[in-house]
């Protein structure tokens, strides 16, 4: 019995290790499979997670954000120390009886002292000021790239998924091709068909058969472009996941709506504006060098010598020296060095003014342009449906009738091109209205990330 007992504990324990091992393994089976699909959404995430421009935009925010810290310490007093040991010989002076001595000794000395300045022309509050704005306009810099990032990634995500299904397309043209030349091969053994249309076939089965090579080719390259952006390793044989069908009964906003929710939203706006409030207190700050500079000392030293009167702490107590004093500085002539900081302080206030008021100005067309390029992206696409769907009603019965030998292979061809040239241009204009819809959304900050 106890060995019964111990066997089938051990056949439990071996099946609940199989079970366990089984779900493991099909666990991590199923997240492999998954990191083999990338949406847009994923994309988007790793490019801002790896990318290099991304990074170095974090880099530049973690700097200001240091200055900042600094501008906010130069409030405080400074304090400073040092400690001074040395061997004298021959006639010189002790520091502790201050008479002149021709003899050898030790001595030393320590000393104390703290600084701070009281006025210098709010200075110091108005660097503050303008590199509390630096810092948060280069956060919205930060922003800005990111926002920018996510658009190119989705441009480059649209065309990789275009550049598929138009492989797609070329391959379903090609075997289409291939049946009829199959056919007319067939034919072509039995006499039945003339020689003129049997290689009108096989130079269009060659002519598809490039059109698949090059948008292979095509398609490669897109993914190539859209890995450089996520700066990760290419990988030839990962999967895109597709994109949801577009309503076509939504309607556009005006552009002036448009517009004022992105200059609201958007970090392109608001960065300019923060950048030129940076200028003008910086050109406050610069002003303040015409101020005189008013500033505040104390200090602790005392000295003592090796044979001097008493022991070593006995002589710091006797020989401590207290100090505090006050400063003025008043500039009277620096040639003309202060006048020029304010004028180049000036030109940079100017200039980002004019950045802010330039980039309104570009947003406002931008914005306007989207609508434009959306509305006729919609109308395109709407076109092309029906398109697609005479030349394949057409194509339809040009088959038959060529299957039946009422039209020649020019006529099928031409039938053919024509639907294959619809689809192509349909797969593009569906993917091109992606996009457009896309670079909408995120002027309407739909697509905003988390700030």
């Amino acid at each position: 019995m106890p060995y019964a007992k111990k066997w089938r504990n051990d056949m439990f324990d071996r099946i609940r290790y199989l079970i366990c091992l089984g779900i493991t393994v099909g666990m991590v089976s199923q997240a492999a499979t998954a990191q083999d699909t990338l949406t847009l959404e994923s994309c988007i995430e790793l490019a801002l997670e790896h990318n290099l421009d991304i990074q170095r935009s974090r880099i530049r925010t973690q700097h200001e954000a240091i200055n900042l810290r600094q501008t906010k310490q130069n409030l405080l007093p400074s304090l400073g120390g040092s400690l001074e040991h040395g061997y004298s010989a021959g006639r010189s002076i002790n520091p502790t009886t201050n008479e002149y001595e021709e003899r050898s000794f030790i001595s030393g000395r320590q000393n104390l002292s703290s600084s701070m300045v009281l006025f210098d022309g709010l200075r110091m509050f108005h660097n503050i000021t303008q590199q509390a704005y630096a810092y948060r306009a280069t956060q919205l810099d930060e922003q800005l790239a990111k926002e920018q990032l996510a658009l190119d990634v989705t441009a480059a995500y649209i065309a990789a998924l275009t550049a598929r299904d138009m492989v797609g397309q070329a391959d379903s043209q090609a075997r289409v091709t291939h049946e009829q030349v199959e056919r007319a091969t067939l034919l072509h053994q039995e006499g039945n068909i003339s020689p003129g249309e049997y290689y009108d076939l096989k130079g269009q089965y060659a002519s598809d058969l490039n059109n698949l090579n090059s948008t292979r080719n095509s398609f490669n390259g897109a993914l190539v472009t859209l890995f450089s952006l996520l700066n990760q390793p290419y990988d030839g044989q990962v999967a895109l996941a597709g994109l949801p069908e577009l309503p076509l009964g939504v309607g556009i906003a005006s552009g002036e709506q448009l517009y004022q929710v992105a200059a609201e939203r958007l970090s392109f706006i608001r960065a300019a504006d923060y950048w030129t409030k940076q200028a003008a207190f910086d050109l406050k700050a610069t002003r303040s060098a015409y101020f005189p500079t008013l500033g505040v000392g104390a200090g602790l030293s005392s000295n003592y010598a090796k044979g001097g009167e008493g022991t070593y702490y006995e002589q710091m107590q006797n020989n401590l020296s207290r100090s505090l004093g006050f400063s003025l500085e008043i500039p009277l002539f620096a040639r003309f060095v202060v006048r020029n900081n304010v004028a180049r302080a000036k030109l940079n206030l100017l200039e980002a003014e004019q950045v802010a008021l330039t980039r309104r100005n570009e947003l406002q067309q931008a914005t306007s342009q989207a609508l434009f390029n959306l509305d006729a992206a919609k109308e395109q696409y709407k076109n092309l449906v029906e398109q697609v769907a005479h030349y394949a009603e057409s194509f339809r019965v040009a088959q038959v009738r060529f299957n039946a030998g009422a039209i020649n292979s020019v006529e099928y061809l031409i039938a053919k091109n024509k639907l294959d040239n619809a689809n192509a241009n349909l797969v593009i204009a569906r993917y091109q209205w992606h996009l457009r819809q896309r670079i909408v959304d995120y002027y309407n900050g739909e697509m905003a990330l988390d700030r």
